[in-house]
C-alpha cells in the first residue's frame, strides 16, 4: 500500500509543481504578499510621523497682540498662516486648526483668572485630528510658564505642583514593539496560508482531474481508491505546508525592508519555532482534507474555486478578529474555537508563554478536526455519485 501511494505521490508532486499557475499561487504570490503590504503600511505610517514632525499650519483670530499669541509665533512647531476666512481654510485644510483668544485674555491672565482660548480642528480629517492634541500640548506649555512667573512671585518653587515622580520601566526582554507587530502580523498570515495554500493543488487534483478525464483511468488501475486519495491528500498537504514557508520567507523580507515598522527582534526561540510548525501543520492537515473533498465533488475547475474561495474568506474572520488579542491575556474560551485557538496557541508561543493545558487542549482539538476533516473526505471519494457527477 505504501509503494502505491508513494508512486501516486510522486506523479502528482509532479504534475502539480509542473505548472506554473500553482507555483506563482502557492510560491510567488505568498512570497511577495507581505513585503509589498508592509512597504504600503510603512508608506502610510511614514507618511502620519512626517506629518507629526512638521509644524502646525495654523489660523489664529486674536483682536489684539497678547502674550500667548506672541508665543505662538515664536514657538518653532507653529507656522501661523494668514487668511482672512479662516474656517473655509480649515475647511480645505490649507491649515490644520483655529486658534481663538479671547480679546481680554492678557488682562484675565494678569488678574490671576483663566484666559478663555478656543480650538478649531476637523475631526474627520487624520491630519487636523493629529494637530489638536500637539497644539493643545503647545498652548499648555504656556500656561505652564505664566504658572512658573506666579509661583515665583509668591516665593515658592515649581517643583510644589509636582507630587509624583513617574519613572517607566520596561520588563520585556525583547524589543515591545517588534513583539508587538509580530503577535498582530506572523499568526494571521501563517494560519490564513496554512488552511488556504493548498487550495490550487486541491482544485487541480479532484475537479481538475474530472475536468480532463484523467480520472476515470487511474481509478480502473490496480491502485486502491484510499493510496490514490492518501498520495493525492499528501500532495496538497505539501504543497499548503510550501505556501506557509513562502509567507514565513515573504514576512522576513518584509521585517528586512521596513525595520522601522516592525521594531528589532532576536531569532525567536527554538520552542516557538516548534509549536507554530505543528499547529500550522495542523491546520494544513484539515483544510487540506476538507478542499480536496470539496474538489471531488465539483463538477468542473471552474466550479471548485467558485465552492473554494469561500474558504479564504472564512480564514480572514477569525484572522482579523485575534489580530489585536494580546498573547499574554488569552480567554480561557479562545482555545476552544476552531482556528482562533491555533493563532492563541501561536500568539502565547511568539511572547513565550507556554502553556501545557493549552497546547493539550489545542492539540486535540486538532486531531478531532483533521479525523473529521479525513472521514469526510474518504465518505466523498467512496461516493460514485460524487465522484462521476456531471
Amino acid at each position: 500500500m505504501l509503494k502505491y501511494i508513494w508512486i501516486v505521490f510522486k506523479k502528482e508532486m509532479k504534475d502539480t509543481f509542473r505548472d506554473r499557475k500553482t507555483i506563482f499561487t502557492s510560491i510567488i504570490i505568498p512570497i511577495l504578499i507581505f513585503p509589498i503590504l508592509s512597504l504600503a503600511l510603512g508608506s502610510g505610517a511614514s507618511e502620519i510621523i512626517e506629518e507629526g514632525a512638521k509644524p502646525i499650519d495654523i489660523a489664529v483670530i486674536s483682536e489684539n497682540d497678547n502674550g500667548l499669541l506672541k508665543y505662538l509665533n515664536a514657538h518653532q512647531g507653529i507656522n501661523i498662516i494668514n487668511t482672512d476666512e479662516p474656517e473655509k481654510s480649515l475647511e480645505k485644510l490649507e491649515v490644520k486648526a483655529i486658534v481663538k483668544i479671547d480679546k481680554y485674555f492678557d488682562e484675565k491672565v494678569n488678574k490671576g483668572e483663566f484666559g478663555t482660548v478656543e480650538i478649531m480642528y476637523d475631526e474627520s480629517s487624520q491630519k487636523s485630528s493629529m494637530a489638536y492634541p500637539k497644539l493643545k500640548s503647545i498652548i499648555n506649555d504656556y500656561s505652564k510658564i505664566i504658572v512658573s512667573k506666579r509661583l515665583k512671585e509668591l516665593g515658592a518653587d515649581n517643583n510644589i505642583l509636582k507630587v509624583v515622580d513617574i519613572k517607566a520601566i520596561s520588563v520585556a526582554k525583547e524589543d515591545g514593539f517588534g513583539i508587538i507587530m509580530f503577535s498582530m502580523m506572523l499568526p494571521m498570515f501563517l494560519t490564513i496560508w496554512s488552511a488556504v495554500g493548498g487550495i490550487p493543488a486541491a482544485t487541480d487534483l479532484g475537479a481538475g482531474e474530472k475536468e480532463r478525464q484523467t480520472l476515470e483511468p487511474l481509478l480502473t488501475t490496480k491502485v486502491n481508491r484510499i493510496s490514490l486519495l492518501i498520495g493525492k491528500y499528501f500532495t496538497v498537504v505539501v504543497a499548503g505546508i510550501i505556501a506557509t514557508l513562502a509567507s514565513l520567507t515573504g514576512f522576513i523580507i518584509a521585517t528586512k525592508l521596513k525595520a522601522d515598522l516592525f521594531g528589532t527582534i532576536s531569532t525567536l526561540p527554538i520552542n516557538t519555532i516548534l509549536i507554530i510548525g505543528l499547529f500550522c501543520i495542523g491546520l494544513t492537515l484539515t483544510f487540506s482534507s476538507l478542499e480536496l473533498a470539496i474538489s471531488f465533488y465539483a463538477r468542473n475547475f471552474k466550479e471548485a474555486q467558485t465552492y473554494l474561495t469561500p474558504v479564504t474568506i472564512i480564514m480572514l474572520i477569525p484572522a482579523y478578529l485575534t489580530m489585536y488579542l494580546d498573547g499574554k491575556a488569552i480567554p480561557n474560551a479562545y482555545f476552544h474555537i476552531p482556528v482562533i485557538n491555533v493563532i492563541s496557541i501561536i500568539k502565547e508561543a511568539l511572547v513565550s508563554i507556554y502553556n501545557p493545558v493549552h497546547i493539550g487542549v489545542v492539540l486535540i482539538w486538532v486531531i478531532i478536526y483533521i479525523s473529521i476533516a479525513l472521514m469526510v473526505t474518504v465518505k466523498m471519494f467512496n461516493k460514485e455519485t460524487v465522484i462521476f457527477r456531471n
